[in-house]
């Protein structure tokens, strides 16, 4: 019984953590279906959804005044809530033309001097509705006032069905919470395969052509870095030559070179070669081995019996076939992980692209969710639904390929 205790504690933790590790993907999901006003809601929404609105009208006869030169429209007929005096009057909403603004005043009636205004109603757009205990009320104007280290809160709401007001409701510090509707916005996936500069009005390649770039920098580079890194890591491991193990901490010690100190150097090489536009930088590099990859494949090659290397000398196989025939069929577990490493690593980069390409129709996904960013227009959902379809293909991939992922960390680096 205490070891069924045990497990059930055991499955509960670890399904906790993965909750929270989960939990930021989540979190992209749902934003990529909202709107932005979505987005701005406080406390944050866990779902699609929005602030429920109302638009209505409230008729300006014998309610708009004049105060210190200003146009008020009188909200409600009432003392002062927030004193003790009983002196008539009123709250009053402050106008801006035939807009409504946010300053509420009380005033007595002795100090107001009514008028004919030539404006017959005052329209109140996408106001909130809230919900007080059951019933649902639209949110006009809240007036605040701090009281003794608290505050008082005036409410002046009318019925979400009301169409035009006659009159508002004064409710003093009740309980209120917003009501928000389901509201999944699909549309923000289609306007994001458009392109980013279509949310501006102006014409883009589309989101298409940033997959099938990406798609066709990672598999290039996987393609160069599985034969580059394997021949490489084939000659450390199984071929004895002079000065081998100094050659190897030599390669190795090129990863500790920033790669912003070869950044600059290497811009300028790939211009005067007139690479610069191109892919080659991506293309060319990756058939030239890498430092980390070799490492990792050399450290697999490491745990393959040399018996088999002798059993197919005896059979006439040459070292390339050897390597051919023998090695890399051994070799599918590593093989695969450091392709899911060169996807990721090329899928996900965006230094690289920002530097070498300056034409729109090359650019890749990442590079393309930068220029969501705009600081002229609110992208954030268009960001999301865009970061969503970035994210699909390297989950697919590593959920295809998770067996292999693991056996090969697990096996890698068994053997010096």
């Amino acid at each position: 019984m205490k070891q069924k205790l045990g497990s059930i504690w055991i499955y509960a933790v670890l399904g906790v953590i993965s909750i929270i590790f989960l939990f930021p993907f989540y979190w992209t999901l749902i934003s990529s279906v909202k709107s932005n006003a979505g987005l701005d809601l406080t406390p944050p929404s866990f779902y699609p959804a929005e602030a429920r609105k109302l638009d209505f009208s409230i008729r300006t006869a014998g309610r708009t005044v004049r105060i210190e030169g200003m146009t008020w429209l009188r909200l409600a007929s009432s003392t002062n809530l927030l004193s003790k005096s009983k002196t008539s009057g009123g709250y009053y909403l402050r106008l801006n033309g035939e807009t409504p603004t946010q300053q509420i005043e009380w005033y007595p009636d002795s100090g107001v001097s009514p008028v004919n205004p030539a404006v017959k109603t005052v329209k109140f757009d996408r106001i909130p509705v809230h919900k007080f205990g059951k019933r649902p009320f639209a949110l006009a104007a809240q007036y605040v006032r701090q009281n003794a280290g608290s505050f008082n809160e005036l409410l002046f709401v009318i019925p979400d069905k009301t169409k035009v007001a006659e009159s508002f409701t004064i409710l003093r510090n009740a309980k209120h919470t917003e009501i928000r509707d389901w509201s999944p916005h699909w549309e923000n996936y289609l306007m994001a395969l458009k392109g980013p500069e279509a949310s501006i009005g102006e014409q883009s390649v589309g989101f298409i052509v940033f997959l099938r770039n990406s798609f066709f920098l990672a598999i290039m580079a996987v393609l160069g870095q599985l034969i580059s890194c394997s021949l490489v890591a084939f000659g450390f491991s199984r071929i004895q030559f002079k000065g081998r193990e100094i050659w190897f901490v030599i390669m190795l010690a090129t990863m500790m070179i920033p790669s912003q100190v070869t950044m600059i150097p290497m811009f300028f090489i790939y211009k005067s070669l007139g690479w610069i536009n191109t892919f080659l930088p991506f293309i060319v590099p990756a058939f030239l081995g890498g430092a980390f990859n070799t490492f990792l494949l050399r450290q697999y090659m490491l745990t393959i019996p040399r018996e088999l290397d002798e059993s197919a000398a005896i059979d006439g196989c040459t070292p390339l076939r050897t390597y051919w025939s023998i090695i890399l069929p051994n070799c599918t577990a590593a093989l695969i992980l450091v392709g899911l490493f060169t996807f990721m690593g090329s899928w996900s980069d965006v230094m690289g692209p920002l530097i070498y390409l300056d034409n729109p129709a090359f650019r890749t996904v990442p590079l393309a969710l930068e220029y969501f960013r705009s600081p002229y227009v609110d992208n954030r959902n268009l960001l999301m639904a865009g970061a969503v379809m970035a994210m699909v293909p390297v989950a697919v991939l590593f959920l295809f390929c998770q067996k292999h992922i693991m056996s090969g960390i697990a096996t890698t680096g068994i053997k010096g």
